[in-house]
């Protein structure tokens, strides 16, 4: 983005997985190894549903993982360890993951310029301490996860900081991501590796780029 650029954008708004950090396939496997011990064919599902709902928090999915292909009751405590283990397993592996490209050169000429948010479906405290892990914390004014939504996290960003919807941008790779920034009336780009990404199957419509260089 030039500061030439004509258009006075308010904020930025940007998912983490997949947008900024090339780490969805780290969350990939961490599933197919939490679910590996249930055989090939749940293992396989699993992967299937996790690459096709993106956003989706990991314990929405694991709720759904035992309700309809386990068929088994998950307690609360159970789930609580299940996050705490998929937690250990992705930690250090997003830290180290590779940036999408030109992700951190956008960052830094919008540092003071325009305002970032990071808005994700990771829990927040682990996110806070990626970011910062990371060395990224100097370029967000907030950065935002689970339990709150996206919607509203939007809605909350958008009034304490005045912001013009259409004068921001969402940067997201699903279609929870897409349907927050509609439902605030945000501008939306998709950040996908290709054509035969599930959001564009979902929404072939978007406005979509590989990565930060095509912005």
């Amino acid at each position: 983005m030039s500061a030439k650029a004509s258009r006075p954008w308010d904020a930025l708004f940007f998912d983490f997985d997949g947008v900024l950090v090339e780490s969805v396939e780290v969350k990939t496997q961490a599933f197919a190894e939490i679910f590996k011990q249930y055989g090939r064919d749940i293992q396989d599902r699993v992967v299937a549903h996790h690459r096709d709902n993106g956003g989706m928090t990991r314990r929405e999915k694991f709720r759904h993982y035992y309700e309809f292909l386990l068929e088994k009751q998950l307690h609360d405590q159970e789930l609580d360890q299940l996050c705490s283990r998929f937690a250990a397993i992705v930690f250090e592996k997003v830290i180290a993951a590779p940036e999408i490209p030109g992700a951190v050169d956008l960052l830094k000429e919008c540092k003071k310029k325009v305002p970032c948010f990071v808005i994700s479906g990771t829990p927040e405290l682990e996110l806070r301490e990626i970011v910062e892990r990371r060395g990224w914390t100097e370029y967000f004014v907030e950065t935002c996860g689970a339990p709150d939504t996206k919607h509203d996290h939007l809605k909350r960003l958008l009034g304490n900081y005045a912001l013009n919807p259409a004068h921001c941008i969402f940067f997201g790779d699903a279609f929870s991501d897409y349907q927050a920034a509609s439902e605030s009336r945000i501008p939306f780009i998709g950040i996908l590796p290709n054509p035969e990404a599930p959001l564009l199957k979902a929404v072939p419509e978007i406005r979509w780029i590989r990565n930060f260089h095509d912005f």
